[in-house]
């Protein structure tokens, strides 16, 4: 019962933030013409798949990372967060990071980093309310890049 209250209450957190975020950039941003101010990453077609990919398993990671909560499931919890801990790291080629900005490394690099510990932390220490604590400041970083960043391809 504990671990679907906290799997509703992070779940409401998260779809508050995401329509609080997005809402308040397109209200606030740009111009009329075009009112996402963010900066544009523009890449071959290839390579932005490459980066797009890359977050739509972290989504995918952090979607398994929540069910493992709600089923009270910690080995869940931390196979999920390894897939896409520093491990995953290494999927996008040198030459495509080459052309990426060191803002956006760093918080996909934390990303990273933050999985690691909650794989780690859910195996040592199995607390889920630790874990929901772990995926806020994870998300935190989640929407900052996607607060900054845009991903169009090279024209």
């Amino acid at each position: 019962m504990r671990s679907k209250a906290i799997f509703a209450v992070f779940s409401g957190f998260l779809m508050t933030l995401a329509f609080n975020t997005s809402h308040s950039e397109v209200k606030n941003s740009g111009t009329l013409e075009d009112p996402d101010t963010r900066a544009m990453l523009a890449l071959p077609a290839d390579e932005r798949h490459l980066v797009l990919v890359e977050m739509r398993n972290f989504v995918v990671a952090m979607q398994s990372i929540l069910d493992g909560l709600a089923r009270d499931d910690m080995e869940q919890v931390a196979s999920a967060a390894r897939t896409m801990g520093s491990g995953a790291a290494n999927e996008i080629p040198p030459h495509v990071v080459a052309k990426l900005p060191e803002t956006f490394k760093q918080l996909a690099g934390k990303v990273h980093t933050t999985l690691d510990a909650i794989s780690m932390d859910a195996e040592a220490m199995g607390d889920m309310g630790h874990t929901v604590g772990q995926l806020s400041e994870l998300t935190k970083h989640c929407v900052a890049c996607h607060a900054i960043y845009q991903v169009d391809r090279l024209r």
